[in-house]
């Protein structure tokens, strides 16, 4: 199966757009037909945005069941290789989990289109470049 590391913005764009490559790649992940990981940093940033956005009830327990579906890692290293620091996080999450993508909207991971063979890719190319 795919190992995944999902971006926050993918879960800021699925509380607002319902029919998007967002939700749809969120919900394969809580129907266990793709593996997430994730990391302490990263999930409290995405609970941290999602309540400052005030995202409903509803929202925040379907980001709860996605990290209830993902698998939490503990990064051995440090990166800094990302120009917005605060993105490293996502790169330390996919070398510890040993992802296959990254999907995110986010133009600085985006630049870097790979990181230690690890693929960096927007969630509409995800989608398509796996036959979602």
């Amino acid at each position: 199966m795919l190992v995944v590391v999902i971006d926050t913005n993918l879960m800021i764009a699925g509380r607002w757009k319902k029919d998007s490559s967002s939700n749809r790649i969120i919900e394969k992940v809580i129907a266990c037909e793709l593996d997430a990981v994730y990391t302490s940093e990263t999930k409290n940033e995405a609970f941290y945005i999602l309540e400052k956005i005030k995202a409903p009830t509803e929202y925040m327990d379907r980001i709860l069941r996605f990290h209830q579906a993902s698998r939490k890692v503990n990064p051995d290293r440090r990166i800094n290789t990302c120009p917005d620091q605060s993105d490293n996080r996502f790169l330390e999450a996919a070398v510890a989990g040993k992802a296959d993508y990254i999907i995110s909207s986010d133009s600085d991971l985006l630049d870097m289109k790979e990181f230690e063979g690890i693929k960096i890719i927007k969630p509409g190319v995800f989608e398509k470049e796996i036959n979602l």
